[in-house]
């Protein structure tokens, strides 16, 4: 692996994790603020619409998640190159 090379996914992993956490974080918030909303309303449609839109929110999540951790699973290869060229 070039020095470049290095460079390169050394960028792209940490955009990549600053992009999942901000996603995430996000996510969370705008989850909360729906789940608020089921909790006060009387209105049994709308209760079911937002059912099925947290439903939508934990899948999003999930692939976050997966999105966070093959990032990391990434980095060992990079980190092999990091120690055998020292």
């Amino acid at each position: 692996m070039t020095k470049e090379e290095k460079q390169k996914i050394d960028e792209l992993v940490m955009k990549t994790f600053t992009l999942a956490y901000e996603l995430g974080t996000n996510l969370d918030e705008l989850h909360k603020q729906f789940r608020q909303l089921r909790f006060s309303t009387k209105d049994r449609d709308l209760e079911a619409a937002i059912v099925n839109l947290e439903h939508a929110f934990f899948m999003t999540a999930q692939s976050i998640n997966i999105l966070k951790e093959q990032t990391r699973n990434a980095l060992v290869p990079l980190r092999k190159a990091h120690t055998c060229e020292e």
